[in-house]
């Protein structure tokens, strides 16, 4: 979703780019990929399809002020979450903008309904990855993820959903319940922010 979300050639930024695999496509479609990535092993794998990539901490000012600005398209995959303050990184990134530029962010949805379920159980099990992966500092639900986009000084242009594996359900039950109950069955939201014009 995020892929085909971003126009063909555009100038992206690729936040939390980890080895690449969104810039990869991103690249063959036209695009010329920057990366940021705080994890130096995987940002060495990352330059193989991107243009550069920036080693370090997005959320710092003096990172993001040496990036090859501006941009058409900022993607922020499954990151804002591991941010310290997604809220000031996401208002900081309208400076990173170019007219009429998106931002496209993953977040995934803490009230999934297995996640309801775990905390019915009274489990909080953190793991390595998915809705309680180890690494998250934020949580956020679909309202509180439009909340972000709002108080970051953005407007949603679009949202999806990815869906969520449902027991013994066929894909299109569980796209359609993902459509229908997107606070309980969708496993992320995937949002297209323009900046609003208090912010440009």
């Amino acid at each position: 979703m995020m892929i085909e979300a971003v126009p063909p050639g555009a100038h992206v930024l690729d936040v939390g780019c980890a080895g690449g695999y969104l810039a990869q496509p991103l690249t063959a479609a036209g695009c010329v990929v920057d990366g940021v990535e705080p994890d130096a092993a995987a940002a060495e794998s990352a330059r193989a399809h991107c243009a550069t990539v920036t080693v370090g901490d997005y959320e710092l000012p003096e990172l993001r002020a040496a990036l090859p600005a501006p941009f058409d398209t900022v993607v922020f995959g499954d990151v804002l979450e591991h941010l310290r303050d997604p809220w000031a990184a996401l208002a900081a990134t309208a400076e990173l903008l170019a007219p009429g530029a998106r931002v496209i962010a993953s977040i995934p949805n803490i009230a999934h309904w297995s996640g309801r379920l775990a905390l019915l159980r009274g489990r909080f099990s953190y793991a390595e990855s998915g809705l309680f992966d180890a690494t998250h500092l934020r949580f956020f639900t679909r309202r509180s993820a439009h909340e972000l986009a709002k108080r970051a000084g953005y407007a949603v242009d679009r949202e999806q959903f990815t869906r969520g594996a449902l027991p013994l359900a066929p894909t299109s039950v569980e796209s359609a319940a993902a459509r229908l109950r997107p606070e309980l069955f969708a496993l992320q939201f995937v949002l297209t922010l323009r900046p609003s014009a208090s912010t440009r």
